[in-house]
């Protein structure tokens, strides 16, 4: 088994993600992974997609974005450009923000899964220990065989379990700090990752959890404003035959016209969702 850990250091807060990465690579190695180790300064684009290709889990400790992981203050090395890279492959994060939409992308493109956080990951240092206990735990757990799903559970468990002890100590800030990572975290595997929309909550009901989330927003106004339009159309012919024979029930070619075009749209559509299902 193969693992790329990527770690860079190029701010006074990326230090603290270096050294709990330290932790990271220590359990990997000692479960039998040969982990190749991007990590303790800025690192490139071009070296993290270098070597992407032939690992199993990829492992990213340091600042991120709703679209990008960063590994440096000016380069991301992984974005919604090259995200498709993670394809089959288990990705764990300690990244702000990541989760929110570059992790719904990775997911969307077969990734295995994607574990990070929709909100900013938010530590204090004087309780380094207990965040970097929370922040690691997830891959432990999965370390010991754990399925995904379990890990997410477990991890949350203990990180309100942390925020409590904190809270005990007097150490108030750093136990709404953990409170929030709690509720930050995702983990995005065989199960979809959650939308506040109410058009794409529709469109996971009706075409499934991988093609609902791939279908876009310019396929499904496409699809409004056919079936406006047809609506239309349809309303106004309907009324003009009403009109010439004073009844809307004749065998005019316009309705066989509408109703051919009716028929066509179904069918791209169903061939469109099964494109999608199969990408």
């Amino acid at each position: 088994m193969k693992a790329l850990l990527v770690a860079p250091v190029f701010d006074e807060v990326t230090p603290y993600s270096y050294d709990w990465s330290r932790e990271v690579k220590a359990i990997l190695e000692s479960k039998g992974y040969e982990v190749k180790d991007l990590s303790g300064t800025e690192i490139s684009r071009k070296d993290v997609e270098k070597h992407l290709d032939d690992v199993d889990l990829f492992c990213f400790y340091d600042h991120g974005s709703e679209n990008a992981l960063w590994g440096s203050r000016k380069e991301p090395v992984i974005d919604l450009s090259n995200v498709k890279l993670l394809s089959g492959k288990e990705v764990f994060t300690m990244a702000c923000l990541s989760a929110k939409r570059l992790g719904v992308e990775a997911w969307k493109s077969k990734s295995k899964v994607y574990w990070g956080y929709c909100e900013p990951f938010i530590f204090t240092t004087d309780s380094l220990e207990e965040f970097k206990k929370f922040a690691n735990c997830g891959i432990n757990f999965r370390l010991e065989g754990k399925s995904w799903k379990e890990c997410l559970s477990l991890a949350k468990e203990l990180g309100n379990k942390l925020a409590e002890e904190l809270s005990k100590a007097g150490k108030f800030i750093a136990a709404s700090c953990m409170r929030n990572d709690v509720n930050a975290l995702r983990c995005y595997n065989g199960e979809a990752p959650a939308t506040k929309c109410f058009f794409r909550k529709i469109a996971l009901k009706i075409f499934g959890s991988l093609a609902g989330w791939r279908l876009s927003k310019k396929t499904a106004l496409g699809w409004f404003l056919s079936l406006v339009g047809w609506g239309i159309t349809a309303h106004d012919f309907s009324h003009q035959v009403w009109e010439l024979k004073g009844t809307v029930f004749s065998m005019e070619g316009g309705y066989v016209g509408l109703i051919l075009l009716l028929i066509g749209l179904f069918l791209l559509s169903y061939e469109h969702i099964k494109w999608l299902r199969k990408l």
